[in-house]
């Protein structure tokens, strides 16, 4: 699979930041966007393709659930879920805290494997 696709959506730059230092950047195209950018007009507007998206945690919950309705089609990862352990739900996965972004990076690389064998 060319150019597996990850987009963030993270209110703070910095966590857009450490998660592209984790992933490996030859083998993900990783996209952000940060701070108020991230709004019921943008998520209207937002069609990239993409193959997961990682939602953080400080995201406001309405707005998380329509991102969930609108991409329902493609693998979700969302930042912790306080009191939450590592599941999944409807396609949906839940971090746990504390979190570890060696815990992210395990995650997208399975759905990533997930989809890779799906292709073939």
């Amino acid at each position: 699979m060319d150019n597996f696709k990850v987009h963030i959506l993270s209110i703070k730059p910095e966590i857009c930041q450490l998660i592209r230092k984790t992933l490996d950047p030859g083998q993900y195209n990783i996209s952000c966007t940060s701070g108020e950018n991230i709004n019921e007009e943008f998520i209207k507007a937002f069609n990239n393709e993409v193959n997961c998206l990682i939602i953080d945690k400080d995201i406001d919950a309405e707005l998380k659930n329509r991102i969930k309705q609108k991409f329902s089609s493609i693998s979700i990862i969302c930042l912790p879920s306080l009191g939450a352990e590592y599941n999944e739900t409807n396609g949906v996965k839940y971090m746990s805290e504390p979190f570890k972004l060696s815990e992210l990076k395990k995650a997208v690389e399975e759905i990533f494997e997930k989809i890779k064998k799906s292709e073939n």
